[in-house]
């Protein structure tokens, strides 16, 4: 039951994460203007650890379908990006193991960032993707205990591409591409080593509604206003330990954080955390060392900051040391990536990824204030 119930919130909070970024884009867009495209991939899954090569039968291949917005400079946020492509992908891909880890379904917005000059008929793109995945083979100790990559279902998944389109004419463009996608579920059911997959693609569009795009006539960038960012934030995650089908543990983390507006789309800063997560409790019990008391188990530590913005959204990407925890422990460095979402001028809502160096940790779900 406790399981079934973990389950259950870990989709929920799943959906929330790929629900939330769509209404500040959608809105920002006409309905009759859109651009469907369909894509071929090809590509391998990345050997990033030796323990799972035996996952890894052959070349991978599938296909994406994608529902493209085009911005002409409507909001202040899309002049300030290039007037960038965003939009909703479906994209199912053959693993070549289909006994041990089966397929990938994965549904996620993403955002085409410009990197080249606008009114071109070639265009180039930073693509950042954020979503869900469904893996049909995770593990199983009776039926599939050699998967030792993903140990659920539902996934997170994380896309990251350099893409193009060529306008072939008004109504018709070639897509191609080069990226990386990651799916893992952050350890919130082991095993969780993930999968890490490389893939280009090729594929054509449709354009819908305004043929040629043009700027809007009132666009402009808006005034920078250079200014320190005061926050809060309390956030929760829960995870497995390396044992597959083990006890879920929950992990609380509280942050101060103060970041400067370096620019229109980043952010720099510093801040404090305070941890504490059962699953360190029971580590610590297991090598016999008392947990009696909240000191015992409780990390502090201190962090720089980046964040790129989008409009509400921010991507954060913290790197932080551990200035006082138990002296058993280990891990000195954590890290930190995900997304915000500024759901008024001061609440945030909060989905990031826990980990250290490369090993993920848990997801982190919350709230915060900037004052």
């Amino acid at each position: 039951m406790f399981l079934q119930k973990n389950s259950k919130v870990a989709r929920f909070i799943c959906i929330f994460v790929l629900l939330m970024q769509v209404p500040s884009f959608a809105q920002n867009s006409s309905k009759n203007d859109f651009v469907l495209v369909g894509d071929a991939h090809f590509g391998f899954i990345i050997s990033h650890r030796g323990s799972i090569v035996h996952l890894i039968k052959g070349q991978i291949g599938g296909g994406e379908l994608t529902y493209v917005f085009r911005t002409c400079g409507k909001r202040p946020w899309q002049v300030v990006h290039g007037f960038p492509e965003f939009g909703l992908s479906y994209m199912h891909l053959y693993l070549a193991n289909p006994s041990e880890i089966g397929n990938l379904d994965a549904l996620y917005p993403y955002m085409n960032l410009r990197l080249n000059k606008q009114k071109r008929h070639f265009k180039m793109y930073l693509r950042l993707g954020l979503g869900i995945a469904n893996m049909s083979k995770p593990f199983d100790p009776e039926t599939n205990h050699k998967n030792n990559a993903i140990g659920s279902h539902l996934n997170g998944y994380v896309n990251i591409r350099f893409s193009s389109s060529y306008m072939l004419s008004p109504s018709w463009r070639l897509d191609s591409g080069i990226g990386l996608t990651h799916a893992s579920n952050g350890a919130i059911k082991t095993p969780n080593l993930g999968l890490n997959m490389a893939t280009v693609n090729l594929g054509i569009g449709y354009v819908f509604g305004n043929k040629n795009m043009e700027m809007c006539k009132d666009s402009v960038m808006p005034k920078l206003i250079k200014r320190w960012h005061p926050s809060v934030l309390g956030v929760f995650g829960f995870k497995e330990l390396e044992h597959p089908l083990g006890n879920k543990y929950m992990a609380y983390n509280l942050s101060a954080n103060l970041y400067y507006s370096a620019s229109h789309k980043t952010k720099f800063g510093t801040g404090m955390e305070f941890v504490y997560s059962n699953a360190t409790r029971k580590n610590l019990e297991h090598d016999s060392v008392s947990t009696e008391k909240i000191k015992d188990v409780l990390k502090i530590g201190i962090k720089g900051g980046y964040a790129f913005h989008i409009d509400r959204i921010s991507i954060p990407i913290d790197f932080g040391y551990y200035v006082y925890q138990n002296d058993n422990l280990k891990e000195k460095f954590f890290h930190r990536i995900g997304v915000r979402y500024m759901l008024t001028k001061h609440v945030i809502a909060n989905a990031t990824l826990y980990t250290h160096w490369a090993k993920a940790d848990y997801f982190e779900w919350g709230l915060g204030y900037e004052f």
